[in-house]
């Protein structure tokens, strides 16, 4: 069986500097506070608590010490409820998120009403909104048919947002208001992924995506692979891999989501190619 990976693999750089902050933090300080996993990948969040880092579910449970900010942000008013409690602010957010903000905020100081195209239950997009209050953030293009009356609209997009669905969202609130500013935030390295499990996909029989199951960015490259013809299977680790997905085929693709680190990928690989030696 020959095993063809994707270009794109390992962390992505936003959460490559995540990682590499909280493994300076923990060792540096005694006590280091994160709100949620620092990555979508039960290895690595092992790993960091390990070595020290802790997790809390809200801000109003940590008292001392430096509250660690993970790659996707954190809304403005836990920001200034960390600061009153004296807490250091070890900040990790990724760039591109920051660049959201950034971008939002600029658009509403323009006076456009702003949209937020994302999930809004996802931490980054939660943070995002509470840098522009009163934005609306819709998910799909069918919500623009909800959206009440505007003037000028101003759009972001979460870092990881699927690009066909943020290309039809635009392309309504465009027929709908008399101005559009869209600002396409979608990581390029999301970008990337994606166009290269649709690509991949078509050259495979069978894809494993590597990455937390909690991370929406890996469900989706998996659905891209499904999609566009491949057996899809989204695992977290080698040894989540079976021996019968493998028998009869000729190849099989391999690749991991932004938060999934390189050393875990090459595993897997070592054990499909283990696998697709043995008979099912």
């Amino acid at each position: 069986m020959v095993i063809k990976r994707a270009k794109t693999q390992g962390f992505c750089f936003g959460v490559a500097i995540t990682v590499k902050k909280a493994e300076e933090a923990v060792a540096s300080r005694e006590s280091v506070t994160t709100l949620g996993h620092v990555v979508h990948n039960p290895q690595m969040v092992r790993s960091l608590e390990e070595r020290g880092l802790h997790n809390a579910a809200s801000v109003d449970e940590v008292d001392t010490g430096a509250l660690f900010v993970r790659a996707h942000g954190l809304p403005t008013d836990v920001y200034e409820k960390a600061t009153s409690k004296g807490l250091e602010i070890i900040d990790a957010t990724c760039p591109m998120v920051t660049k959201i903000h950034v971008q939002a905020e600029k658009l509403k100081a323009e006076g456009y009403k702003i949209v937020v195209v994302g999930d809004a239950a996802h931490p980054e997009v939660k943070g995002t909104l509470s840098h522009v209050p009163g934005a609306w953030c819709i998910s799909k293009p069918e919500d623009v048919d909800t959206l009440p009356r505007a003037s000028r609209v101003g759009v972001v997009v979460q870092s990881t947002w699927s690009g066909t669905g943020f290309t039809e969202i635009v392309r309504r609130l465009s027929a709908k208001y008399y101005e559009v500013r869209a600002v396409n935030t979608i990581c390029t390295d999301t970008h990337n992924r994606q166009s290269e499990a649709a690509t991949l996909a078509e050259q495979v029989d069978v894809m494993v995506v590597v990455g937390g199951k909690t991370s929406a960015n890996t469900k989706h490259l998996a659905e891209l692979a499904q999609e566009h013809g491949a057996r899809a299977y989204h695992i977290e680790g080698p040894d989540e891999l079976r021996s019968e997905w493998f028998a009869g085929i000729e190849h099989a693709g391999l690749m991991s989501g932004a938060s999934t680190p390189g050393w875990l990928v090459d595993r897997v690989e070592e054990r499909m190619e283990v696998l697709s030696r043995r008979p099912a």
